[in-house]
């Protein structure tokens, strides 16, 4: 009867002007193949298996197939949560190169090192204990459109992938991620490679075991990103290695262990822009609570050339900015000034020990300061403390500095 049923649903296939679209369902996965790509579509091994666009599919593991009107994205992964389970299609065209596997809400899809084509994923749904893992060896585009998802086997999303991620929040969603408690995982949201964000969706991300986000190459968030909000990490807000770029968007970092924004250098010192960071645009928002950490952290140079970046410094011995090397604080365009605004008012960490004592600053360079347009505005409401502290040379420009005591 499945085989009577099957070449009734490819001769509809072929005689059906109106049927765009076969879908063949196994488990929780779907390929969807394009009635217009389909081709011959042949039955091997004494008919036990279906051959369609170079794949063959056991009609042991078939549970059915459907044909209807909808369109097939070329190169595309849709993953959908629902409570305990998840559902995945993707596109013929990359299905043969994919192995999926799915347990309960707990996603992995591993691309085969041969694929040389971007594929888009696009997550929505939500679960309670659900997880994304992908792995490839090719650029991709992951989606988060509506999703929200925690994870109780590690990073929500884990993405192996050591190539360039665009990561697309949906326009007018909010995404919400969170990963489980004394985990393994070094994120809530990993990326191995350099994941761009773009799309004016919102993201909230809450990290349980240690940061929230974490990549380990570089960072970019581009004009077009629209709000992400970190509501809490064991350790770092953001822990990004190579270098950090923004050129948009709003980024707002609290309830962390530990730094805000921490920039480290990769092992091999001759990346670009290895351990900097770029503010370009956007408004970065920093709450500093913690003892002896920092807001925004570099291993390397901090140049803020347009944006605003704003910070409340409570933690003791805690930084608003803190670089091991030098810091630039220019105005590159008037359409997007520059303007940085902070209150401190933690007291000195650990001030009867030489070694370990950290006093408050708002601003503070291993390396030289040059400031060179736009505003910086302190209001220092602690005892004492100074509100910037550079080892290096300082060097006035332009710009306008403000400095208030209570």
């Amino acid at each position: 009867m499945k085989k009577l049923t099957l070449l009734f649903l490819l001769g509809a296939v072929a005689a059906s002007a109106g049927a765009q679209r076969m879908k063949i369902y196994r488990g929780h996965v779907c390929v969807n193949v394009p009635a217009a790509a389909a081709g011959e579509m042949t039955f091997a091994e004494g008919g036990t298996r279906l051959n369609v666009m170079g794949a063959a599919y056991d009609l042991a593991e078939v549970d059915s197939i459907i044909v209807d009107r909808g369109e097939v994205a070329e190169a595309s992964v849709g993953v959908r949560y629902a409570g305990t389970e998840a559902f995945v299609e993707m596109s013929a065209d990359v299905a043969p190169q994919l192995a999926v596997a799915v347990d309960g809400a707990h996603v992995s899809i591993t691309a085969d090192p041969s694929l040389a084509t971007e594929v888009a994923y696009r997550l929505s749904g939500t679960s309670a204990d659900g997880s994304f893992f992908m792995d490839g060896e090719y650029k991709a585009t992951v989606e988060l459109d509506g999703l929200t998802l925690t994870s109780s086997r590690g990073a929500a999303i884990d993405i192996a992938n050591g190539k360039r991620i665009d990561v697309v929040l949906t326009d007018g969603t909010t995404s919400t991620l969170a990963d489980c408690a004394g985990g393994g995982q070094k994120a809530c949201f990993f990326v191995n490679g350099h994941p761009e964000f773009k799309g004016g969706g919102t993201l909230l991300l809450t990290g349980n075991t240690k940061h929230a986000f974490a990549s380990d190459e570089y960072t970019q968030l581009k004009a077009s990103t629209g709000t992400i909000r970190v509501l809490g990490a064991v350790t770092d807000g953001f822990h990004v290695e190579q270098y950090f770029q923004m050129d948009g968007g709003t980024l707002d970092i609290r309830g962390t262990g530990s730094d805000c924004i921490d920039v480290s250098m990769t092992k091999d010192a001759t990346d670009e822009m290895n351990g900097e960071v770029h503010i370009n645009g956007g408004t970065i928002t920093m709450d500093v609570a913690a003892d002896d950490t920092k807001g925004l952290k570099a291993e390397r140079d901090i140049t803020i050339a347009g944006g605003t970046l704003r910070a409340t410094v409570t933690g003791d011995g805690s930084k608003g900015i803190k670089t091991d090397s030098n810091l630039l604080v220019t105005q590159a365009d008037a359409a997007r000034p520059t303007h940085i605004e902070m209150t401190i008012s933690g007291k000195t960490y650990m001030p009867d020990d030489p070694e370990l004592e950290s006093k408050c600053r708002a601003i503070k360079t291993d390396g030289d300061f040059t400031f060179d347009g736009g505003t910086i505005i302190v209001h220092n409401e602690g005892t004492g403390e100074r509100d910037v502290d550079v080892d290096g040379i300082y060097t006035y420009v332009s710009g306008q500095y403000h400095f208030t005591w209570n």
